[in-house]
């Protein structure tokens, strides 16, 4: 049998995507949901965030800096150090509650509904603005997907973008994830509820 999911963690160049639903800082998180890139959300009761996070799959983007670098050049020469940081703190054990530990810097989020067996919706996926460019996206949908084969009786995976089946989004879903828009053959039936923003 395979791993909890929520164990599960990759790394690069610093960067970490973890499935620790613990690690996500809530605050962050809302204010993604605010912002106009997640058209599709809006904040919620801090309560309502962490049932949402308890009941999904979740998948954080970390990054080892609170800001991208200016520029390419501007590494510093113990850059090996500064970009295994963030890997470091997010796995060291908590220690009570020690008020000087730093939330690691979420940049970037995605979330499943699913029964971990049969049935997988993507849902709130986003990179930072200032952070997108570098193929954190791809990285984090791969991994995504990487669970999602991981679920040997799935029987469907399914996102929804507000964008047309031609859209750059349905074509980054088909080759990350192999997903078609449902063009023939099903009919899928959805109810706006009050929190449906588009």
């Amino acid at each position: 049998m395979a791993a909890h999911k929520e164990t599960k963690a990759w790394t690069r160049d610093g960067f970490m995507i973890s499935m620790d639903p613990s690690l996500v800082p809530i605050a962050s998180l809302n204010k993604a949901f605010d912002s106009e890139e997640m058209y599709w959300a809006k904040a919620l009761p801090e309560p309502a965030v962490r049932e949402t996070l308890e009941h999904s799959w979740c998948w954080g983007l970390y990054s080892p800096t609170p800001s991208p670098p200016a520029t390419a050049d501007a590494e510093s020469s113990d850059h090996a150090a500064t970009l295994h940081e963030i890997a470091e703190s997010v796995h060291k054990p908590s220690q009570g509650s020690d008020q000087s530990t730093e939330e690691p810097s979420l940049i970037g989020f995605a979330r499943a509904i699913t029964d971990r067996v049969t049935f997988f919706y993507l849902t709130d996926v986003y990179v930072l603005p200032e952070w997108q460019g570098q193929g954190l996206g791809k990285w984090l949908v791969s991994c995504v997907q990487e669970v999602v084969e991981d679920m040997p009786h799935l029987r469907r995976s399914m996102c929804i973008t507000g964008e047309s089946k031609e859209s750059r989004a349905a074509k980054f879903y088909k080759q990350l994830m192999n997903m078609d828009a449902i063009t023939e053959g099903i009919t899928v039936l959805s109810a706006k509820g009050r929190g449906n923003t588009f």
